[in-house]
């Protein structure tokens, strides 16, 4: 049985592939959009606020340790720590708001805020 690809079956593919693209585009306008402020928190305290738009390093000092923490073209990650298990070190790159990076050895929390759906995540009724 030979099937024959129509004018149809190309229009759809071509319809198709022109909403995924522009799914992603507007999905990776949204991702770029938000999250503007980088917060360090220490013991439960804010320690900094920062632009996620300015190149920096921070360094957080502690009686239980050092961090350096490096935000970079739009991401923020955990650099440097001198904690005995690296799970904040080998953590990726974060740059959407609500997303976190934890040092639980030295109690520092890296969390992105603002943007428009750092808001409201979900509306029940």
């Amino acid at each position: 049985m030979l099937r024959v690809i129509r004018k149809a079956d190309i229009l759809l593919f071509c319809v198709l592939l022109l909403s995924a693209g522009l799914s992603a585009g507007l999905f990776a306008m949204r991702a770029a959009a938000s999250g503007a402020t980088v917060v360090v928190t220490l013991d439960g305290g804010t320690y900094g606020s920062y632009s996620l738009k300015e190149d920096r390093e921070i360094e957080v000092v502690n009686d239980a340790g050092t961090n350096v923490v490096c935000i970079e073209n739009g991401s923020v990650y955990m650099k440097y720590s001198d904690c005995h298990n690296q799970v904040c070190v080998e953590h990726a790159p974060i740059s959407r708001s609500g997303e976190s990076i934890i040092c639980l050895p030295h109690r520092v929390v890296v969390q992105i805020e603002g943007g428009k759906e750092a808001d409201v995540d979900a509306v029940a009724k």
